[in-house]
């Protein structure tokens, strides 16, 4: 069976049975989802229609509606809820809840196998999902990774869920119901006695979830083969290739949970799914299914706090920060185009009112094997188109590039140029620079928090050709994307997986990029340019969906979402504006205008976890502080080195991860932390030269960008240092912006050399 029409012959705005068919997400050879809106509840929902040549099957029909109907009853929190099912206009489809996330398949594309944390807490919200589908009587026979599906809510943990009970079986079905098309199923996650038409109850669906087990934690099923008669005879006959040995880390008591799961017969393997969960979390040396919910990074809980991370790790905010940049008091890019932008003044009146259309191409895939109808239902991470011509990854060498890296550049690999040597004073972080070669120990004598270890496993050039700088880097919420934006005016989406290029983003001729961000649920990049405009991508397809121009006709310096995802924020002259972003992610208006007391253009942003607060950092020296809760039109000011006032840009903000201390950045090299809830200054840190990026990871380390060439990481909770990470061939201005990935064992700095650095932080 082939893929159908492009709409299936429901163009966007369409009806079926009161749900307006908007835009089509995704489709394979059995059906075709679309996002579409609920008009009698008012809500956004998927809508999967079945494809033509099925409805007519009137076996088919009758199972398809009937087990649909019976999925819909199954009341469980890891099952996606089914809102409605049956026959219109001579289609079959079925209407469930509009997933914004993913799919653990599609994750483990990505980032290759999962740490054995969230590993297992997958398995287990899985195990507990077909239990209570178990206990009504319905059997999945087709539980796989890319029928869990990663629901992305701001503020929230990520929440798995069980989709795609189409060829979901009821024990008490008759076998009439069940011979449509040959086997149902997909081959390399199906049990023997599906295989073999055999009778099949939850211990088939058990079967199939040990080896979506040995897919998250290995990387591949456990009998991957070339051809699927080889998956066949591997299915019915061999016993699982051993994780232990194989995996680090995975322990021989895992491969004994998966033997008994993995039995060929049904009688041999575990009583429940639950059961086979607990045994493997136990296995895995995670106790019961409650201890998978916490951090399982290295690094963990580095200051002694229990870890919070539960399923997938949350959306965590992260800082970068970045700007054409050099040592002298003007920025560059303000020198050329702007003038000396401490002295340029605005009007303290409000800003005009006025809409920003944002449209968010929301990405998605069916995937279906062996007959199955499988709808994977994505908001962000899925499929995306590759740029023609991006380059493989190469081994590097030599003190350029770790060994065994990859290098990757849309328009070519550059050599970078020779890293000038530190005209200021040292650093009081005296730890030796980490070699590129290798990994290194990043902690200093004395320095709490641990043993700190890097090494880079990527570089990526942010040119498109001609001399150019890294000006702004971020990562997605779920880490499974980075985005690099620059002087050369392009913004480019990177797989920090395997360091390729995954596509372009380009605004258009004769600007320059100044920073760049993810929305709070990935769906959405948005970049801010010297030309005054807010441009903004679909991070699933790549494509350009609107642009809209600051009000005050500046260039814009910086963009941020908040956390919630509902507002994103973007300054560059004497204000901050704020958008609100609808409910269906795809409109936006100027909400509101907040002015900088002194009236001077506004460098750098940050919003606090809570999405209580906005800091500001400005060109002379104050980083204020809107509360964001009750209002108030009047910041608590913050004064860096000198005074208020003084010429000297707060080039970076960033609240910590709990959201009780923010950091800010100067051109003289000074970093404040400062403490929320007093107000008080409570650490200087000094830096070799002019800082132009912070960022925080999770567990309180925060990294510093320094014009010298190095990052600088420091323990927040005290301030002192515990490591330099030196980039390679840095260009004349240094580090230009910094960013950890959600988890925090990642960090990616990007260089004036025009390249930036993926490193692995442990």
């Amino acid at each position: 069976m082939t893929d159908f029409g492009n709409d299936a012959g429901y163009p966007p705005g369409s009806k079926l049975v009161g749900y307006r068919l908007d835009e089509v997400i995704g489709r394979g050879g059995m059906a075709i989802v679309f996002r579409a809106f609920d008009e009698s509840l008012n809500r956004q929902v998927a809508v999967k229609i079945l494809a033509p040549e099925l409805a007519l099957d009137e076996d088919f029909r009758q199972r398809f509606i009937r087990e649909s109907q019976l999925a819909a009853q199954v009341d469980h929190p890891h099952i996606i809820p089914v809102f409605a099912a049956g026959e219109a206009d001579g289609a079959l489809y079925i209407a469930m809840r509009f997933v914004p996330g993913g799919n653990v398949g599609s994750l483990v594309r990505r980032e290759g196998a999962l740490p054995a944390g969230r590993a297992a807490a997958i398995i287990s919200s899985m195990a507990a999902a077909l239990d209570a589908a178990h206990e009504a009587g319905l059997v999945h026979r087709d539980v796989k990774p890319t029928n869990m599906l990663v629901d992305v809510r701001p503020g929230h943990p990520d929440h798995i869920y069980l989709s795609d009970f189409g060829i979901a079986k009821s024990a008490s079905t008759t076998s009439g119901l069940t011979q449509t098309g040959s086997f149902l199923g997909t081959l390399e996650y199906s049990a023997p006695e599906q295989i073999q038409g055999h009778p099949v109850d939850g211990r088939a669906d058990q079967y199939a979830l040990a080896c979506s087990a040995s897919m998250i934690l290995a990387g591949s099923p456990p009998f991957h083969r070339d051809s699927d008669l080889a998956v066949l005879h591997a299915q019915l006959s061999e016993p699982p290739a051993p994780l232990a040995g194989r995996v680090p880390g995975i322990p021989a008591a895992v491969d004994q949970v998966l033997q008994r799961a993995l039995a060929k017969a049904p009688a041999d393997r575990y009583p429940s799914c639950g059961e086979f969960a607990a045994a493997l979390s136990a296995a895995l040396g995670l106790g019961s299914p409650e201890a998978t919910r916490r951090s399982d990074h290295p690094r963990g809980a580095a200051d002694g706090s229990a870890g919070t991370i539960t399923t997938l790790p949350p959306a965590a905010p992260y800082i970068s920060a970045a700007r054409d940049s050099a040592a002298a008091s003007v920025p560059p890019h303000r020198a050329v185009e702007g003038g000396a932008a401490g002295g340029r003044r605005h009007r303290l009146a409000s800003a005009p009112t006025g809409g920003l259309v944002i449209a968010v191409v929301v990405a998605a895939a069916i995937l279906a094997a062996g007959g199955g109808v499988t709808a994977a239902i994505l908001a962000s991470g899925g499929q995306r188109p590759t740029a023609s011509g991006s380059p493989s990854g190469t081994a590097g060498s030599g003190t350029a590039q770790a060994a065994g890296t990859s290098t990757a550049s849309p328009g070519g690999s550059s050599a970078a140029s020779p890293r000038p040597s530190a005209t200021a004073s040292q650093s009081h972080l005296t730890s030796p620079s980490v070699s590129p070669s290798s990994p290194a120990d990043l902690s200093p004598t004395g320095a709490p928090g641990g043993q700190v270890t890097a090494s880079i496993v990527h570089t990526v050039s942010d040119a498109a050709g001609g001399p150019g700088q890294v000006n702004s880097v971020a990562f997605s919420p779920v880490g499974d994307m980075m985005v690099t934006g620059g002087k050369n005016g392009e913004a480019f989406l990177w797989s920090p997986r395997t360091g390729q290029l995954i596509t372009p983003l380009r605004p258009g001729a004769g600007t320059k990029i100044y920073s760049v961000t993810f929305s709070a649920n990935g769906a959405l990049v948005a970049a801010g340019a010297s030309n005054g405009s807010i441009y903004l991508w679909s991070a699933a397809t790549g494509q350009l969906v609107d642009t809209a121009t600051d009000p005050d006709g500046a260039e814009i310096d910086w963009v941020e979402f908040s956390p919630s995802g509902s507002t994103l924020a973007s300054a560059g002259s004497g204000y901050v504006y704020l958008w609100h972003v609808g409910g269906d992610g795809r409109t936006a208006t100027l909400s509101r205008t907040l002015a900088d007391p002194l009236g001077v253009a506004v460098w750098s942003l940050a919003f606090s976890p809570d999405d209580r607060t906005l800091a500001a950092g400005d060109y002379r020296n104050i980083a204020c502080l809107w509360n964001l809760s009750t209002g108030a039109a009047t910041p608590l000011v913050l004064a860096g080195p000198g005074g208020k006032g003084t010429d000297q840009p707060v080039t970076a903000v960033a609240f910590s991860p709990d959201g009780s201390t923010l950091a800010t950045g100067y051109q003289d090299g000074q970093v404040y932390l400062w403490n929320i809830a007093s107000k008080a200054l409570k650490t200087v840190i000094s830096e070799p030269q002019t800082v132009w990026g912070l960022a925080w990871s999770r567990s309180g380390l925060l990294a510093i960008a320094d014009n010298d060439g190095s990052t600088y990481l420091v323990h927040g909770a005290s301030g002192q240092p515990a490591g330099t990470l030196t980039d390679p061939g840095t260009g004349s201005q240094g580090v230009g912006a910094v960013a950890f990935s959600p988890d925090g064992g990642s960090l990616v700095t990007g260089d004036t050399n025009n390249h930036a650095y993926l490193w692995r932080i442990d």
